[in-house]
């Protein structure tokens, strides 16, 4: 009897690390399947005014709560931007409340130089000359879809910055093709509407 008592306690203890492992385990994947779990990571991709098409990757560190940072480009320049959105509501469909900045280089004056020296390009489109700095305030709603889809839709205000540098050093041949008030640099502050739409693809 001492000896099986001694193999039965030796086979709980084994046993016992075993039975955890399943548990946890087991804990994970109902984790996994909750349809009330959050996916902390996303692809959003949106399109609208002021900053054209973006491409970015979220991040959700709390449910009312997610970040985002990635690439925008209006069909002249590309930027960059960065935002976070408040998610007030537990539900498929809940308001948005975003803030957002953004910021794209105006073209420098070698790279205007070779875009005009270059008679096979399209003519320069003026928007290629500007850069720009704008912070935007956002009310929307999102709807949340199977299969980890989020859509929303969202508008509001930017403000911004826009400034055209001094094209006084550009070679003597290509001076003619600029105007005579592009010799000095300039910045404009102005409020314009904003207003997009897009998706979330949700994963993690």
């Amino acid at each position: 009897m001492g000896t099986r008592s001694t193999l039965l306690a030796l086979g709980v203890l084994l046993m016992a690390p075993v039975a955890s492992a399943f548990e946890a385990g087991d804990v994970r994947r109902r984790a996994t399947q909750d349809p009330e779990r959050v996916a902390p990571f996303g692809l959003m991709l949106d399109a609208g005014v002021t900053e054209g098409a973006g491409l970015s990757i979220s991040f959700r560190p709390a449910r009312v709560v997610r970040l985002h940072l990635g690439a925008t480009h209006n069909g002249v320049r590309a930027g960059a931007r960065a935002g976070l959105t408040l998610l007030p509501l537990r539900s498929r469909v809940t308001p948005a409340f975003s803030v957002e900045i953004g910021h794209a280089q105006p073209a420098d004056v070698r790279a205007l130089e070779r875009r005009l020296a270059d008679l096979s390009l399209p003519p320069l489109p003026s928007l290629e000359r500007v850069g720009y700095t704008y912070a935007s305030g956002l009310v929307g709603l999102e709807v949340s879809m199977p299969r980890s889809i989020t859509f929303f839709v969202r508008g509001g205000v930017s403000f911004m910055e826009l400034y055209g540098p001094s094209l006084k050093d550009l070679d003597e041949p290509l001076r003619g093709t600029v105007g005579p008030t592009e010799d000095r640099s300039w910045m404009l502050r102005t409020v314009r509407p904003t207003a997009k739409l897009g998706f979330i693809l949700n994963f993690g």
